[in-house]
């Protein structure tokens, strides 16, 4: 299984991938906006991406509504990270396709346990 972290934050992306790898074996990509994010799409086949909301270049919104327009990328599974916490965030971020939406910080346990009910699902 291939995952895609895209976040701004180091930080944010080395615990992400810490938590992965002890759960999930394949090849786990880092980006940290959304631009280096659809590039790194382009050369290496996706299985889930964790994306953060709030990022330079292309915010995490912007990269969810063109994964969503591309053939290619519509129907890889989306899970949001952000810190924002209004229902208006959260709605959009649904709307748009994202498959669950998690609020910073958050514990390792709470992604590895999104990711199975999204898998589930898919």
């Amino acid at each position: 299984m291939n995952f895609l972290l895209v976040d701004d934050s180091p930080v944010i992306r080395k615990m992400v991938k810490i938590a992965l790898k002890q759960v999930f074996k394949g090849q786990i990509f880092e980006a940290s906006d959304g631009l280096e994010a659809l590039n790194l799409m382009t050369l290496h086949p996706i299985d889930l991406i964790v994306c953060d909301v709030n990022m330079p270049n292309m915010d995490g919104m912007d990269l969810l509504a063109k994964l969503k327009e591309t053939e290619d990328f519509s129907q890889i599974p989306v899970i949001m990270l952000s810190t924002e916490q209004g229902k208006e965030d959260i709605q959009e971020a649904l709307t748009l396709g994202a498959s669950d939406y998690l609020k910073k910080p958050l514990r390792p346990e709470q992604l590895i346990k999104a990711i199975y009910e999204v898998l589930k699902s898919h």
